[in-house]
């Protein structure tokens, strides 16, 4: 889509405009993310969006100091989403009525300014203790670059890749390192307990064979799962900046550089990356119906129910990592990780632009039956988001939790259905 620069070169976001070219998880960010690319090519001094949760992507972009340098990002506030549902007191919030809550606060408080004409409107603002940008009385189409200090020498990062048993895909990954525009890398490969004659001979083949940063091998002694054997990996790594890729996905070129520029440009503590969802055994290439994942990071309430922050690739100081435990052992672990270290107040930020390929498997733990993975990580997630509750609301969380999944498994078998139609009308389509 283009985006046609308008009177006083101030470019409106209409939603009607926008018509996204590529699916998008969350659905919700999905005009979001279209509005993102197409100001991209635009070059406008200043973004109006009519929509506030349409402004996330290009706001996130601003904040990381990814794209759109020269764009000043305003909100239009004339309906936000959560005042209505106030208002109109629903007894039931889907999750892509959250989710848009969500961004739509996420987008207010990384704009560069907001509009609304409601004086009524602009109070509830002010009164809901979401970190507001200027207010504007109209929209300018001045470009303002937003300068940015010089980047310090960039410092080593070491990238842990767990690995068990399985031979397919670690060369895809370990390629993809090897083409990383960010140099200073060490990788430490976190065997969990392989046995096979086929795992021993790649382990020792990877080792021996020259690469463009340092390799290791750790091997534990027993087969704990990912949790741990990332544990093992990032407290055997050297650097001070540790990030992780599972062993069957395949990192974009600029992975590593996209999560260190974010991190270092937005001041967060923790820079998440999103992914290009595939499927396929081989090497990683884009497909019709590829998935862009995009984090939130704070989603909220939203966090509870379903993992909204981001995904294991994301970039942290070792040090956060040993303040929290590093992961613990769930069926939701990079989820349950992303929930404790928000909810302790770690600023977490995330490029808009995806930074890794991830592969689904008819074989994988969450591509196999992600519904189930999800509501068996559901109490400890509860246990985290408990902590912030006086002693006799603490299984509020948990049963908050359960009776939403119990309703999204009534939900389930016409859901079922109306994908499986979907699917079978992508298939058609292709012949």
């Amino acid at each position: 889509m283009t985006l046609e620069r308008e009177q006083g070169g101030v470019t409106f976001v209409r939603p009607e405009d926008v018509r996204p070219d590529v699916a998008v998880t969350p659905p919700y960010l999905a005009r979001s993310y279209a509005s993102y690319r197409a100001l991209q090519d635009s070059h406008a001094g200043t973004a109006v969006f009519l929509e506030m949760a349409d402004a996330y992507c290009a706001a996130r972009a601003r904040e990381t100091g990814t794209g759109l340098p020269a764009t000043r990002v305003v909100v239009d506030c004339r309906r936000p989403t959560l005042r209505t549902i106030i208002a109109e007191r629903r007894p039931f919030l889907s999750k892509n009525v959250l989710g848009r809550i969500a961004a739509e606060r996420l987008a207010l408080e990384l704009a560069d300014g907001y509009l609304c004409a409601d004086p009524e409107v602009d109070e509830w603002l002010r009164g809901t203790g979401w970190r507001l940008p200027p207010r504007l009385e109209e929209p300018s189409g001045s470009e303002v670059r937003r300068d940015e200090a010089a980047l310090p020498r960039e410092p080593v990062v070491s990238v842990v890749v767990p690995y068990h048993e399985r031979t397919q895909y670690l060369p895809f990954c370990l390629e993809g390192l090897a083409r990383q525009t960010y140099r200073p890398l060490e990788v430490v490969v976190a065997d969990s307990a392989s046995t096979s004659t086929g795992a021993r001979a790649q382990l020792a083949e990877i080792q021996q064979r020259s690469w463009p940063w340092p390799l290791r091998v750790v091997t534990s002694s027993s087969p704990n799962g990912p949790a741990l054997a990332r544990n093992a990996g990032w407290t055997a790594a050297k650097a001070e900046l540790v990030t992780f890729i599972d062993d069957d996905d395949v990192p974009f070129d600029d992975m590593v550089e996209r999560l260190w520029r974010a991190r270092q440009v937005s001041g967060a503590d923790v820079a998440v990356g999103g992914a290009r969802l595939f499927r396929g055994e081989g090497p990683a290439a884009p497909q019709a119906d590829d998935v862009v994942r995009i984090p939130l990071c704070d989603p909220y309430e939203l966090g509870l129910i379903s993992n909204q922050y981001g995904g294991p690739v994301a970039l942290w100081p070792r040090t956060l990592l040993d303040h929290l435990g590093g992961f613990i052992p769930s069926p939701v672990e990079d989820w349950l990780l992303l929930a404790r270290a928000a909810q302790h107040g770690v600023r977490l930020t995330a490029p808009p632009d995806p930074v890794h390929w991830y592969r689904q498997t008819r074989t994988g733990r969450h591509s196999a039956d992600p519904v189930k993975m999800r509501d068996s990580g559901l109490p400890q997630l509860a246990d985290v988001f408990a902590e912030r509750l006086p002693g006799d609301l603490r299984l509020l969380p948990l049963l908050a939790a359960g009776a939403y999944a119990e309703l999204e498994r009534r939900a389930r078998p016409r859901r079922s259905r109306l994908q499986g139609l979907r699917s079978f009308a992508r298939r058609v389509a292709r012949r």
